[in-house]
């Protein structure tokens, strides 16, 4: 069992139900917001989301990203408590820095935006009624749009959680996941076919030889594998560390767009042309990415015939969202658990 555990997580996403949780397992409850709290009190400021992140943000700018984890670990290391949760990380620097506690774990809540916005919206909060246009912008804010490094940086923050869980159902499923976390750390249960089959997917990546982002992909049935790949050059083909850098930047090309200008096959693309090469079978089965699929990966995926594709971190290709928004035969699912090192 962890000592230490770290939440990040976006608003009205249940990270306050994950605490009572824990407070009922023995972990004493402290949050870097409880920081900010007190540079506003002093200031005479209301206690508003709003305030509280202008002044965490302004604070992270004069001391670094890291100053609220510092205050909050090294008020831990004065205390006799021997299981913390701390909430309200929202930086990777604090991420960085609550990691130089002994046995500490860091957990990402998330859920759809479409179901936060609803939360927000229903919950009114301290008898503040939001529009859905201040939510979408307080979303934004909090993910890291248009903010500096050293601001608000949850989606960063998510994507290096030790453990990734989408609240999207009741409490029960909610401490249940969460539950399934703890005991797999303590070694009292076992890993998922999702969290075997993630951490291959990761293990794969490894052998990627792009310079921007490295992928694995495993494609599994009936929990088994039975094809894998990574991305990286054609067969026989330099890679682009051969030929001094990455084609892609050297034109300027965005992230999610013009997939067409690249050396590299995607993994899976290699995943499933491997599967091809050897006569192996994939249709129905489940196609496991550590990250979301482009839009020439989505195409081949649905001609494939493949019935599920599970994704860890997102990525952003418009059209490949778009063209997956207008079929029905492919299920798209987040991955949800320990998250491979």
């Amino acid at each position: 069992m962890p000592t230490y555990i770290g939440l990040t997580g976006y608003m009205a996403t249940g990270k306050g139900e994950v605490v009572k949780i824990l407070e009922k397992q023995g972990y004493k409850y402290i949050s870097l917001s409880d920081i900010v709290r007190t540079e506003a009190t002093q200031r005479g400021l209301e206690h508003s989301r709003e305030n509280l992140q202008n002044i965490g943000n302004e604070l992270r700018a004069r001391e670094g990203s890291s100053v609220l984890a510092k205050k909050v670990r090294e008020t831990i290391a004065n205390t006799s408590d021997q299981k913390w949760v701390i909430d309200g990380v929202r930086n990777p620097g604090e991420v960085a820095e609550l990691r130089q506690l002994v046995d500490f774990k860091m957990i990402g809540v998330s859920a759809d935006r479409k179901i936060i916005i609803r939360r927000i919206m229903d919950r009114n909060r301290g008898g503040e009624v939001l529009k859905r246009e201040n939510i979408i912008e307080r979303l934004d804010k909090e993910m890291g749009i248009g903010e500096p490094p050293d601001g608000q940086q949850v989606k960063k923050c998510i994507e290096n959680a030790d453990c990734f869980i989408l609240n999207e159902g009741t409490l029960e499923e909610l401490e249940r996941k969460l539950n399934h976390f703890i005991r797999l750390e303590a070694g009292e249960e076992r890993p998922t076919f999702d969290e075997i089959f993630m951490e291959i997917a990761y293990t794969w990546g490894k052998r990627s030889t792009c310079l921007r982002r490295s992928v694995g992909a495993v494609i599994a049935k009936n929990k088994q594998q039975l094809t894998a790949g990574y991305n990286g050059a054609p067969r026989g083909v330099p890679h682009c560390a051969q030929l001094g850098g990455c084609l892609r930047e050297k034109l300027g090309i965005p992230s999610g767009q013009r997939h067409e200008i690249c050396r590299g096959t995607h993994a899976e693309q290699n995943a499933i042309t491997q599967a091809a090469k050897f006569g192996i079978n994939i249709e129905g089965s489940t196609l496991y990415c550590n990250c979301f699929p482009c839009v020439i990966c989505t195409k081949m995926i649905l001609n494939a015939g493949i019935d599920t594709v599970v994704y860890d971190s997102d990525y952003n290709d418009p059209l490949s969202k778009e063209i997956l928004g207008q079929q029905s035969a492919l299920k798209l699912r987040r991955y949800e658990g320990r998250r491979p090192k």
